[in-house]
């Protein structure tokens, strides 16, 4: 009587390690399309080409699929992408670097890559995509990554060499500097993208100029209040220097005029 029901246990116990097998094989596409973005190549120099021969070599040539939208070059030339020679940089930099020369780059989606102009792609980040002399560069990087379970300084120290920033993590940020972090970043700016991990741990971001400081709540207020008190100085010295007789603007007023003899 109790054998069916032995059977169907076995069963059972055999099947289980085929779900977990095939739970553990089922890949991140994006993920893995990160990966190989940052994975270093040598390139020799290219001839130029037209944009649908340089999306087939990226793809043939470094396995990773790359579409591009045509709508989105519609004022645009669409020729003369080239590729100089390089060595041990990564293919997302030597992508960055040739599709910039023809005001172009790309964004990351599921799987795979989406050349773009520069002014769809900050459309879509919602940031600036020209500078003061209206030459097409986006005012800050686009932030691709993924991280899962990852202690926040080493977060921060990922993204600073993979796009070039500089970010300090202040001693002021206590124990919050050994905080884990969980994102999943796809073409966010990377001003937000520092924010977003930052709050994880409770952490404030301070734009110093170019640089990001990291510090923690109070501090980070303490910085403020310290900007702003220099702010209001710099534009009480510009109001005395711009006011007749040298007094600021709503200081000391005219004497009035003497009252008339009866």
């Amino acid at each position: 009587m109790m054998r069916p029901i032995a059977c169907f246990a076995l069963a059972i116990l055999a099947f289980a390690p085929q779900v977990a097998s095939a739970q553990e094989t089922k890949k991140d596409a994006t993920a893995e399309l990160l990966s190989k973005l940052r994975k270093p190549i040598d390139v020799s120099a290219t001839d130029e080409l037209q944009l649908q021969a340089f999306a087939d070599l990226v793809s043939e040539r470094f396995g990773v699929p790359v579409t591009y939208s045509a709508v989105a070059f519609e004022n645009q030339s669409v020729s003369g992408f080239k590729m100089s020679k390089s060595k041990g940089l990564s293919l997302a930099a030597v992508l960055r670097q040739t599709l910039a020369e023809r005001n172009a780059t790309y964004l990351v989606r599921k799987g795979h890559i989406e050349i773009v102009s520069i002014f769809t792609a900050a459309k879509e980040a919602k940031i600036s995509g020209a500078d003061d002399d209206g030459i097409p560069r986006l005012s800050q990087p686009l932030v691709s990554a993924i991280y899962k379970e990852k202690p926040i300084n080493e977060a921060f120290a990922d993204l600073a060499e993979e796009y070039d920033l500089t970010i300090v993590l202040a001693p002021q940020a206590g124990d919050n500097k050994a905080g884990f972090v969980n994102a999943r970043l796809l073409n966010v700016p990377a001003d937000k993208a520092i924010e977003m991990l930052a709050l994880q741990a409770d952490l404030r971001v301070v734009k110093k100029g170019s640089s990001y400081f990291v510090t923690g709540k109070d501090h980070a207020h303490e910085l403020f209040n310290e900007d702003l008190e220099k702010k209001k100085q710099l534009l009480e010295v510009e109001q005395t220097r711009n006011a007749p007789f040298g007094f600021p603007m709503g200081g000391l007023a005219p004497a009035p005029a003497p009252a008339p003899k009866p």
